[in-house]
């Protein structure tokens, strides 16, 4: 898979995200309907094929997940950047994110969790992801 078509997915993946956590937010403020259900689901599916093609099928979520005794010295150095690199801007965006929920939003009880949820799945697909961005070939 070419670097263009994994950063393609990279966005992808991490805009259904955010529109899963839009679309939440839209449910719990204004009311939860058929139409926003039927949204949600078609935002999974087409993360979970964004996932799937770009950490699954290039083996990349592999790499980030293996120990590093069963890596090579160039998976080391790579996985060591793609960590560093991805854990300065989880810090970052988590922060930010935390910012601006307390200062914006008064109930928080589910919309924190799904925020939560996003964060964390953030911080797991993030040195992944940096690796399907940075390399021309894997």
């Amino acid at each position: 898979m070419s670097r263009t078509i994994r950063r393609l997915h990279v966005v992808l993946n991490y805009f259904c995200i955010i529109a899963i956590i839009v679309f939440f937010a839209i449910g719990k403020l204004y009311g939860w309907s058929n139409q926003i259900f039927i949204v949600m689901g078609l935002i999974v599916v087409v993360g979970l094929f964004s996932f799937i093609t770009l950490y699954i099928k290039t083996k990349i979520w592999k790499l980030v997940h293996t120990k590093i005794d069963k890596l090579d010295e160039r998976e080391i150095q790579l996985t060591h950047e793609s960590l560093r690199l991805s854990y300065s801007i989880f810090t970052v965006v988590s922060l930010l994110v935390l910012l601006v929920f307390a200062v914006t939003v008064k109930e928080y009880d589910s919309l924190l969790m799904i925020i939560f949820v996003s964060l964390l799945y953030l911080a797991h697909t993030l040195p992944a992801a940096i690796i399907a961005w940075k390399q021309k070939e894997f």
